[in-house]
C-alpha cells in the first residue's frame, strides 16, 4: 500500500512529468529572446519613424519648391547617375578592400570575394536591424566568426572594430580638413543647424584624439587614473579591454598598413562618396552653378550625422545636414531633390546587399 498522501505510479508517469517541466523551462529561456526579438523590432521601427519624421519634416520647410518636386524629376538629366552609382559600388569595395587589407595582417583566412561579400551584408543589416552600422558590423562579426578557427574568434571580430575605427579616422579627418573651404557655408546656414554641426565637427575633433590614446595606450598605462579606469572596465568586461590592448599591440608592426587604411578612407570612400554626391548634383543643375566645397562638406558632414545610430543607415539625420549645406550654397535647384536621390542610391545598394545575404553560403568552422 502506498503511504497516505503519495501519489501512484503510473508506467511514464515521471517521464511526463519530467518532459513537462523541461518544456516549462526551455519557454521559459525562450522568453527572454522574444523579448529582445520585439524590443528589436519596437527599436528598428522607432528609427524607421523618426527617419520619416525628419524627411516630413524636410518637405515642410522646402516651401513651394518641395511640393513639385515629382514635375521636377522630369528635367532630371539621368546620364549622370550612372557614374554616381558606379562610383558608389567602388565605394563599397574599398570598404570591402580596406577590411581585407586588416585580415591579411593578422593572417585570417577570408578572400577579397567573400569580404566584399560580408561587407555588402553589413550595409543590409545596417538599414534593416537595430544600431545602424553598429547592427552591421554585429552582423558581419557573426558569421565571420562561424567560418574562423575558435582561436582566431577574437582576431577577427577585432579586424571589424579596427576596421569601422579607421574608417571614422578618415571622415574625422577630411571634416578637419575640409572646414577652411566649408566654413562660410556653416555660417550661411540657420542658427539651429549651425549649432549642431560645430557640434558634430567638435566630436570629430574629440574622436581624432581618442585615437591617440587608443594608439598610445602603453604610454598612458604609467597614469594611475588610467590604470585604474582599465581594471574596473575589465571587471565589468571579462577582462576584455587588457585583450584589446593586447590585439591593438599587434598592429604596432603594421603602422604602414595602419596609414593604408586611413587614407583609403579619405580617399577612396569618403572623396569619392563627394563625387557620387557631385554627379547627382549635375543630374539637376549645370556644374558652372555648384559649390565642390559645398557638396564635400555637405556629403562629410551628413555622413558623421549618420554615424549616429538614431535613424536606420543615417536616412533623415543625413539628409538634414546635406539638404542644410547645399541650401547654404545657394544650390541653383531645390536642394531637396539631389539629397532624396542621394538617399535613394544609399538604400539601393543597401537593399542589394540582402541578395548577398540570401545567395551566400554561412561555413561553420568553429564548434
Amino acid at each position: 500500500m502506498a503511504p497516505s498522501g503519495s501519489r501512484k505510479y503510473t508506467p511514464g508517469s515521471a517521464e511526463l512529468q519530467i518532459g513537462k517541466a523541461k518544456d516549462f523551462m526551455e519557454s521559459d529561456e525562450k522568453k527572454p529572446v522574444r523579448e529582445s526579438a520585439a524590443r528589436g523590432i519596437l527599436k528598428t521601427l522607432a528609427k524607421t519613424a523618426v527617419a520619416a519624421l525628419i524627411i516630413w519634416y524636410l518637405f515642410r520647410t522646402g516651401g513651394d519648391r518641395a511640393k513639385d518636386w515629382t514635375g521636377r524629376l522630369h528635367g532630371l538629366n539621368w546620364i549622370w547617375l550612372i557614374p554616381a552609382a558606379i562610383l558608389y559600388a567602388f565605394h563599397i569595395f574599398v570598404n570591402a578592400w580596406r577590411w581585407h587589407l586588416l585580415l591579411t595582417i593578422r593572417k585570417i583566412p577570408c578572400s577579397l570575394f567573400n569580404a566584399c561579400s560580408l561587407t555588402m551584408q553589413s550595409f543590409f543589416f545596417s538599414l534593416v536591424m537595430p544600431g545602424g552600422a553598429i547592427g552591421g558590423d554585429v552582423v558581419r562579426a557573426g558569421f565571420l566568426a562561424r567560418a574562423l578557427p575558435r582561436e582566431k574568434v577574437f582576431e577577427g571580430v577585432f579586424t571589424i572594430l579596427m576596421d569601422r575605427f579607421t574608417g571614422m579616422l578618415g571622415i574625422f579627418a577630411l571634416a578637419l580638413l575640409s572646414l577652411p573651404f566649408i566654413g562660410r557655408y556653416i555660417g550661411a546656414a540657420d542658427e539651429l543647424a549651425g549649432l549642431f554641426i560645430w557640434i558634430l565637427l567638435a566630436g570629430s575633433a574629440a574622436g581624432l584624439a581618442g585615437a591617440v590614446v587608443v594608439f598610445r595606450h602603453r604610454w598612458f598605462n604609467r597614469f594611475f587614473l588610467y590604470r585604474k579606469l582599465r581594471e574596473l572596465t575589465d571587471r565589468f568586461t571579462g577582462s576584455m579591454f587588457s585583450k584589446m590592448e593586447e590585439t591593438l599591440d599587434q598592429y604596432q608592426n603594421a603602422k604602414r598598413e595602419i596609414v593604408i587604411c586611413v587614407l583609403a578612407s579619405i580617399i577612396g570612400v569618403n572623396l569619392v562618396l563627394a563625387v557620387v554626391m557631385y554627379c547627382v548634383c549635375l543630374a539637376f543643375a549645370p556644374a558652372s552653378e555648384i559649390s565642390i566645397p559645398a557638396v564635400l562638406g555637405a556629403i562629410t558632414i551628413g555622413n558623421i550625422a549618420g554615424l549616429i545610430p538614431a535613424t536606420p543607415s543615417g536616412v533623415g539625420m543625413r539628409d538634414y545636414f546635406v539638404m542644410t549645406i547645399l541650401a547654404a550654397s545657394a544650390f541653383p535647384a531645390d536642394p531637396l531633390l539631389p539629397t532624396i536621390v542621394m538617399t535613394l542610391l544609399i538604400i539601393g545598394f543597401n537593399l542589394a546587399g540582402g541578395l548577398f545575404f540570401l545567395f551566400s553560403r554561412h561555413p561553420k568552422a568553429n564548434s
